[in-house]
C-alpha cells in the first residue's frame, strides 16, 4: 500500500449514470489511456456518486488533470476529494448546561484565540459545539486535540474533531419567488463569487441549498457580501450533521455564542418571589437569550401572547391511564410564539424549576410546556408561575429610515449594541422589519431605556467623491474594502456626488479617515485569466491589436503547462476594464475538434504545401489551427513479424 497521503490518492466521480456497472467503472479508471489513472486500491459506490482511493498520487493527479471523462455516452463529473476543512472544528462531548462564556474562556485558553478570532455555534440538548475561525487553522491538530483531551470542561470529557470541508452552502432570507435558476445565474456571476454551481435545492420558503463543483468555492463565497432581489442573503456552510441536529430540535433556533445576554439577578429575584415556595432552594440565575432568536419571532407577537394567556386559563387536563393506582396528573401549556419557546428552551428557568421540584416532570414537547405532577394543587401552582412570566414580557417599537434600520439589523452591529446594552439595561434584545425596530424585555422600563439608547446611537456623515474616484466604486477592491470596515455601512449618492456612510456613535472620526485613505491610496491589481492553449495563441495572432490598444495595463502571455492564459498587471480600474473586455472576447471565441483516421495523413499535414495551405485558411478565416496527432497503435489481431 502506497505510503502517500490517501487524501492526495482519492477522487470523486459524480453523476453516474443509472445502471452503470461498477466493474466497468473500475476498468475505466485503471485504464491509462482512457482515464488517465491507474491500479485502484478502493471503489466506493453510493447512488450516482463514487469514491475513487488509486494506489498512487500520481494517478489520481491524472484524472483530474483530463478534461472530459466519457462513459456510456454520458459525460462524468470528476473533482478532487474534500480535504480537512481549516476554518471549521467541532468540539464534542460538552455539557448541554455548561454556560455560553465558560465555553468561550475554554476555547480561548486551550486554542490562544482572541474573542474575535472564532464563532461558536451550539444546539439546544446537544453534545457538540461548531467553532467557526475567522482565519484558516494553521497549529498543529494532532497536539491541540491531546491538549483538550487532557483538559476536562465543566467536568465533561471533551474532543476536538477535524471537519471534511463541505461543497454547499444554505442561503436564507430569499425573496419569495426565487427560482433555483436564478440562484445558479446569481453565484456563477462575479456579484455572487464566479462559483460553478453543481445544483441548487429549495428547502422551504426563503430557504436553499446550494451545491458547488469545487468545494474551495463555499469559502469563497462566505467571503463575499450578497444581495439579491434588493434581500440580504444570509449565507451559511452547510453540513448534513449539523442540518439534521437543527431540524430534531423543538423548535429551529441557531444560538451564536456572542448573542448571549448577561445575568441580571434582580428581575429573576422578582419572578422567585412570586413563585415561592416552588422555587425554594433553587440557585438564583438569569435568563439568557439571544438577538438571533428574537429575529425569528412572529411580527404578531402581542397577538400570540393574547392567544397564549387565553390558551393558559383553560382547565387543566388530566391525562388518564388505563390503571387508577399510577395515573399521574398533567397539564399542557402551549406556547405558540417562537420567541416564548426559545426563552424556555435556552434558558436556566426551566432548570430551576425543576432542581427545586424533583418529583415534577417538566418537557417541551407538542408546541408548549408538558407538566406531570403526583400533587394536583402543586401542578396549578407550576402552571400559574410559568404562566406569569410569559405575561412578564414587554415589546415596544420604533420607527427609523430604511438605510438606518438596515444597519441596525446587520449583525456586528448587533452584537455591539446589544453587548453595550446589557452592561447598562438588562435582558434586552431587538429585532428589525423593513423600518421598524422592536425592542423586548421583562419590563416596560428596560424596553423604553433600549429604545432611546438604539435612536442616538447610529450616525452619519458624507465623504465627496470626485470623477475619477468614483470608478474605484465600481471596482471589487471597493467592496473588500466595505468589508473590513466594521460597524460601518456606506452607500454611494450619485445625485450629491457623495458616499453617505453610516456608523456607530464616537466612530465617525475614525471611519471617515479610512475612508478618505482608500480613496486617495492608488490601488495595483494583479489577475489572471485563464484558457485553453490554443485560445491564447488565437488570441496573440488575431487580437494583438486590441491587447495593444490597452496602454494602461500590463498584459503578459502564460505558457505553462500548469498555468496557461494573460496576466493582467496595472491599474485597479483599467485592470477591470481590460478583464471585462477580454472575458467578452473569450466568451465569444468557439473551438472545434475534426478527427482525421486516414493512412498518411500525418506526413501529409507536416509538408510544406499543406502548412502553406492551413496558414493561408488561418490569414483568410481568422482562425487558429493547432495539430495534435495521437500515437499510432498496432490493430489487435496484426501479428507482429521478426
Amino acid at each position: 500500500m502506497s505510503v502517500e497521503s490517501p487524501e492526495d490518492r482519492t477522487v470523486e466521480v459524480l453523476q453516474l449514470p443509472e445502471g452503470l456497472d461498477e466493474e466497468l467503472l473500475f476498468l475505466y479508471f485503471e485504464n491509462k489511456r482512457r482515464s488517465g489513472g491507474g491500479p485502484l486500491e478502493s471503489l466506493k459506490r453510493k447512488d450516482n456518486h463514487a469514491v475513487l482511493v488509486f494506489e498512487e498520487a500520481e494517478a489520481a493527479a491524472r484524472v483530474l488533470s483530463k478534461g472530459h471523462h466519457v462513459l456510456l455516452n454520458t459525460e462524468l463529473s470528476v473533482r478532487k476529494s474534500p480535504s480537512k476543512d481549516k476554518r471549521r472544528l467541532l468540539l464534542r462531548g460538552t455539557n448541554p448546561d455548561t454556560n455560553t462564556e465558560m465555553i468561550e474562556l475554554y476555547v480561548e485558553n486551550m486554542m490562544d484565540l482572541n474573542v474575535t478570532d472564532y464563532t461558536l455555534v451550539t444546539w439546544p440538548g446537544r453534545d457538540f459545539i461548531l467553532i467557526h475561525l475567522s482565519q484558516p487553522f494553521s497549529k498543529d491538530f494532532q497536539s491541540l486535540s491531546t491538549k483538550i483531551s487532557k483538559r476536562t470542561l465543566d467536568g465533561a470529557m471533551v474532543t476536538l474533531e477535524q471537519m471534511e470541508q463541505t461543497d454547499s452552502i444554505i442561503v436564507e432570507n430569499l425573496h419569495p419567488g426565487t427560482t433555483p435558476d436564478l440562484l445558479t445565474l446569481y453565484f456563477e456571476s462575479e456579484r455572487g463569487g464566479s462559483q460553478m454551481v453543481k445544483n441548487v435545492t429549495v428547502l422551504s420558503e426563503g430557504t436553499a441549498k446550494v451545491s458547488f463543483a469545487d468545494y474551495d468555492s463555499v469559502d469563497s463565497v462566505l467571503d463575499l457580501p450578497h444581495q439579491l432581489n434588493n434581500a440580504e442573503l444570509v449565507v451559511k456552510p452547510y453540513f448534513d450533521f449539523l442540518q439534521a441536529a437543527q431540524s430534531s430540535a423543538d423548535q429551529d433556533v441557531n444560538i451564536d455564542s456572542q448573542e448571549v445576554l448577561e445575568d441580571n439577578s434582580e428581575e429573576v429575584n422578582n419572578v422567585q418571589m412570586q413563585t415561592s415556595p416552588l422555587l425554594a432552594g433553587a440557585d438564583q440565575s438569569s435568563l439568557a437569550w439571544t438577538s438571533d432568536i428574537f429575529d425569528s419571532a412572529s411580527p404578531t407577537a402581542s397577538e400570540a401572547l393574547a392567544a397564549d394567556v387565553a390558551a393558559e386559563q383553560e382547565v387543566v387536563e388530566v391525562m388518564e391511564g388505563q390503571d387508577e393506582e399510577t395515573e399521574t396528573p398533567s397539564c399542557h401549556i402551549p406556547i405558540t410564539d417562537p420567541i416564548k419557546m426559545a426563552l424556555f428552551q435556552n434558558s436556566s428557568f426551566q432548570q430551576d424549576m425543576q432542581k427545586a421540584n424533583p418529583s415534577v416532570s417538566i418537557e417541551i414537547k407538542d408546541g408548549g410546556l408538558h407538566i406531570a405532577s403526583p400533587d394536583r394543587g402543586h401542578l396549578q401552582q407550576l402552571k400559574d408561575t410559568i404562566s406569569q412570566f410569559i405575561r412578564d414580557m414587554k415589546e415596544t417599537q420604533f420607527t427609523l429610515e430604511v438605510e438606518k434600520a438596515e444597519f441596525l439589523a446587520r449583525k456586528d452591529v448587533k452584537e455591539r449594541l446589544l453587548q453595550t446594552i446589557n452592561t447598562t439595561v438588562s435582558r434586552t434584545l431587538y429585532s428589525v422589519s423593513d423600518s421598524t425596530v422592536t425592542v423586548a424585555s421583562l419590563s416596560q422600563n428596560t424596553a423604553d431605556q433600549a429604545c432611546a439608547f438604539l435612536k442616538s446611537q447610529v450616525c452619519h456623515f458624507s465623504v465627496p467623491v470626485d470623477v475619477e474616484q468614483k470608478c474605484i466604486l465600481e471596482c471589487r477592491e471597493w467592496s473588500a474594502f466595505l468589508q473590513t470596515l466594521c460597524f460601518t455601512s456606506a452607500k454611494m449618492s450619485r445625485e450629491r456626488g457623495t458616499i453617505d456612510v453610516l456608523t456607530l456613535k464616537g466612530m465617525e472620526d475614525e471611519k471617515q479617515a479610512a475612508v478618505l485613505q482608500f480613496l486617495t491610496t492608488p490601488i495595483e491589481r494583479d489577475t489572471v485569466l485563464p484558457m485553453e492553449p490554443g485560445v491564447l495563441k488565437y488570441i496573440q495572432i488575431h487580437c494583438h491589436q486590441l491587447l495593444a490598444d490597452m496602454e494602461q495595463v500590463s498584459i503578459f502571455p502564460l505558457e505553462a503547462e500548469d498555468a496557461c492564459g494573460l496576466k493582467i498587471h496595472g491599474p485597479a480600474v483599467a485592470c477591470q476594464v481590460a478583464e471585462e473586455v477580454l472575458q467578452g472576447v473569450l466568451s465569444s471565441i468557439c473551438t472545434r475538434t475534426i478527427t482525421v483516421n486516414v493512412p498518411g495523413v500525418t506526413r501529409f499535414l507536416d509538408e510544406k504545401e499543406c502548412r502553406s495551405i492551413m496558414n493561408e485558411m488561418e490569414t483568410k478565416f481568422q482562425v487558429y489551427i493547432c495539430q495534435k496527432y495521437v500515437p499510432w497503435e498496432p490493430i489487435a489481431d496484426q501479428v507482429n513479424e521478426s
